[in-house]
């Protein structure tokens, strides 16, 4: 269906046309309709498929402009990255429309930040849970006047440990609203939430689509943060792709990398979403038609983008979301081709990577940093095939005179070359990235827990409680294995047994017990 078929205003038909998408995709062809007709509804779709376009388009539908001094609508979602991607994607709908004004508030930014934005209004409010709760206690956040609800990856937020903050926030809501409930799974926990808080909601429910990830070579590189410019520059050179995308999870990073490129006298752009659409337009058309070498791009700008075929893509950050590495990836090893996926996983980025490459059942080679040595050979076959084409061009007479002159003279051929080529090799020199120093082997102590995934334990939300509870950072948490009826967890062996005690009050529908099953176990971390 297009989108020019879901009576939409011409003022979001001219924004939706700017960001490139002609076609809604099915959620959003189902929700967008539904949504506008003031139902409660359950989306029950992936990541990645457009839900928020298919809750943003049809809410901002139905917001009247206002003096801003309280919210039409809150949407809440598990995390800070999702609440600015939201945010972001609101503001690409709604600029031509006048007088909306959206503003986040999520943990881990100053309060006052918050604060200053939220004395000067808001039509719709995005946030997390628990900076939404510190809010409203404030008085900061009213809502009165609110008329819409939407409940982001619902799933997520239990499984995050925001039971609690949710119900707490449901409570003080205006009764008569309109709620949007979108989970990827529909556990116990939700059908509560949908059974206490919805009014006879419809049940919007697309399959996912069938992956095919077979032609990709899926490839992940250790490398330590401050080494990740240097590296990807190494592997430019060493693969050599005609064409490539790289993916960034900010717009200044993106900036930044084609900066760097340019710098290394490589053909590239950025694309994001600071950027006019004018620009963004020639970007993608110039990538398209192979005037530009490499794209480093953010997620939300990438999306209007259809390449047939594409030789490699580069994930220089570790995606935010299991669905954005899936999408990334997929723009290569299209039409039949082959394609190469690499990315760069530094050790803030460990765990994350290890729950996305299991969660997607991914077949990811981990390899070994380029060596001097393969540097050397990339710049010395780099020299090679420019001294080869330099060599079937005509030499103009001046030139053969002089190095005639030269030889005349006595001048040593050899050296003549190495001090040639000396000047060339230091100013384009490759260096080995240092090694990553040796894990360190640290102690652990395992407990076990009975409680597991029957009973809404989730790895995100074990480390959240114990850190809440226990006041243990992750840091010191090793690994953790969840079964249907119980849980194993490994904790440092300095920290007092009795801290772990605490983990019985945290909350689940039985009443739970840690103990103690060994000491003295051994794991790199």
């Amino acid at each position: 269906m297009k989108f020019t078929e879901l009576n939409l205003t011409p003022e979001i038909l001219r924004a939706i046309e700017d960001a490139g998408f002609t076609d809604a995709t099915p959620i959003q062809a189902e929700c967008i309709p539904t949504i506008a007709s003031h139902v409660d509804i359950i989306g029950q779709s992936q990541t990645g498929t457009g839900k928020t376009a298919a809750f943003a388009i049809p809410l901002l539908t139905q917001i009247i402009p206002s003096d801003h001094k309280r919210p039409q609508a809150l949407i809440l979602c598990p995390t800070r990255e999702l609440a600015l991607q939201i945010t972001e994607q609101i503001r690409i709908f709604s600029k031509y429309m006048q007088g909306i004004r959206t503003v986040t508030v999520f943990g881990g930014q100053p309060i006052n930040i918050q604060l200053q934005e939220l004395r000067r209004g808001a039509d719709i409010i995005v946030g997390t849970p628990g900076r939404v709760i510190d809010h409203i206690k404030r008085k900061t956040l009213r809502f009165e006047h609110l008329t819409h609800l939407v409940l982001d990856e619902a799933d997520e937020m239990l499984q995050m440990g925001f039971k609690e903050e949710l119900e707490e926030i449901l409570s003080v809501l205006p009764k008569e609203r309109q709620t949007s409930l979108f989970s990827a799974t529909m556990p116990r926990s939700i059908l509560d939430i949908v059974n206490n808080y919805l009014v006879d909601p419809k049940h919007i429910s697309i399959a996912p689509k069938q992956r095919t990830l077979e032609k990709i070579r899926q490839i992940a590189y250790e490398v330590p943060t401050a080494y990740k410019n240097d590296l990807l520059i190494q592997l430019l050179r060493l693969y050599n792709p005609a064409s490539a995308m790289i993916f960034t999870n900010t717009k200044k990073m993106a900036d930044d990398l084609a900066d760097l490129l340019a710098q290394a006298n490589f053909s590239s752009s950025a694309l994001h979403g600071d950027m006019k659409q004018e620009m963004r337009t020639a970007v993608m058309g110039k990538f398209k038609r192979g005037h530009i070498r490499f794209l480093i791009a953010t997620d939300v700008a990438a999306r209007g983008i259809d390449v047939d075929s594409m030789e490699m893509v580069i994930n220089y950050d570790v995606p935010q979301d299991d669905e954005y590495y899936i999408h990334r990836i997929g723009r290569t090893g299209r039409a039949g081709s082959d394609g190469i996926a690499i990315t760069f996983v530094t050790h803030r980025d460990a765990r994350s990577w290890g729950f996305l490459v299991r969660n997607q059942r991914l077949n990811v080679e981990t390899l070994s940093l380029p060596t001097q040595s393969d540097l050397d050979n990339i710049q010395k076959n780099q020299l090679k095939n420019s001294l080869t084409q330099k060599m079937a061009m005509e030499i103009p007479s001046h030139i053969e005179e002089m190095a005639a002159d030269l030889l005349e003279e006595g001048m040593n051929p050899q050296m003549l070359i190495q001090v040639l080529l000396t000047g060339w090799v230091s100013e384009s020199k490759l260096t080995a990235i240092p090694p990553v120093k040796a894990k360190n082997h640290r102690t652990y102590h395992t407990f076990t827990l009975n409680v597991g995934s029957k009973h809404g334990i989730s790895p995100t939300k074990l480390i959240k409680q114990t850190s809440k509870l226990c006041g243990i950072e992750e840091k010191h948490i090793g690994d953790i294995r969840i079964s249907g009826n119980n849980t194993t967890m490994q904790v440092a062996a300095h920290i007092e047994v009795k801290k772990l005690q605490k983990l019985s009050k945290m909350p689940s529908n039985q009443k739970v017990v840690v103990a103690l099953s060994s000491t003295g176990d051994k794991r790199n971390r």
